[in-house]
């Protein structure tokens, strides 16, 4: 029999790794150098020190659709394929969206801390909240998941633009080619941008946003200044928040302990059981169809 072919996982993955029993699964760090594929996840990547440690690397294959903790341009330079997951949970982190939408609009989170703490006082148990019907949703970055918050805030009711690189034919939303007009305009801020554009959101766009506005990140925490962030909502110069990301994950909870009128969930997303499923078949075969010298399922540039 063969000896098996070498696979790095970074970070390992639990359970996952359970259906790699075909391939040699080692962990970083390592002094393997017949190491020719990785399995990575998108934020967390493989560095470029990693890379320079593996000379027989030839493709990283990323659960979900982002690729920020890998530097592109250098994997190219290398000649290593970078695959991802695209449309594979881009519905899961629209509902988490969606999700949010509705929670800071409606003050659940506040509702729920009332009604936990034995403060619940009718007739009112927190101030009057938003319809959401009506409300002006903006939508930074219009690919899968974008798309996906859009045709659910369009059965809300709410009226819709976006902002992104460059306006999409096929988009039946207004597009706004500025950033901050967008901001201006909306009553909410829905952030789906690609992950690789740090500080994209701001103090100008949550200034922008104003003490109505409300700011919900699905995208990364990166895409987020967060410092900015956390001083509008404690100044009030930013109505609410609701984030799935944050700059540092697991966030630090003595960050948020006194930060109003947010609601947060830690890195739901694309968590569904589903989601998790078809992603690591995705994965599985990647890795099957590179070893095989047969063409990747989704590379980077597909699609």
């Amino acid at each position: 029999m063969s000896a098996k072919s070498s696979v790095l996982v970074h970070p390992p993955l639990g359970l996952f790794e359970l259906q790699l029993g075909d391939y040699d699964v080692v962990h970083w760090p390592t002094e393997r150098k017949d190491i020719r594929a990785a399995i990575t996840i998108g934020h967390v990547g493989i560095s470029n020190a990693m890379i320079d440690a593996l000379p027989e690397l030839g493709c990283i294959i990323c659960f979900g659709v982002g690729v920020d903790g890998i530097d592109i341009d250098y994997v190219r330079k290398r000649g290593i394929a970078v695959t991802h997951g695209r449309e594979i949970n881009h519905e899961d982190v629209a509902d988490v969206a969606m999700g949010h939408i509705i929670a800071t609009a409606r003050l659940f989170s506040q509702g729920e801390r009332v009604l936990r703490e034995g403060r619940w006082t009718p007739p009112l148990a927190v101030p009057p909240q938003r319809r959401l019907r009506g409300m002006k949703l903006g939508i930074v970055g219009m690919g899968a998941i974008g798309k996906a918050i859009a045709h659910r805030a369009q059965a809300f009711g709410m009226e819709i633009r976006w902002n992104g690189p460059r306006p999409k034919p096929d988009v039946a939303p207004a597009y706004e080619p500025h950033l901050l007009a967008l901001a201006a305009w909306a009553d909410v801020l829905a952030v789906a941008a690609r992950g690789d554009q740090a500080g994209l959101i701001g103090a100008d766009v949550i200034k922008a946003l104003g003490p109505q506005g409300i700011l919900v990140n699905v995208s990364r925490g990166s895409v987020v200044d967060e410092e900015a962030l956390i001083a509008a909502l404690k100044s009030g110069a930013l109505g609410a928040a609701g984030l799935d990301v944050f700059q540092q994950e697991p966030t630090p909870p003595a960050r948020w302990a006194d930060v109003p009128n947010t609601t947060l969930t830690p890195h739901l997303g694309g968590g569904t059981r589903e989601a998790l499923y078809a992603g690591s078949q995705n994965v599985l075969g990647n890795l099957r169809a590179f070893f095989a010298g047969a063409p990747l399922i989704s590379p980077l540039d597909a699609g």
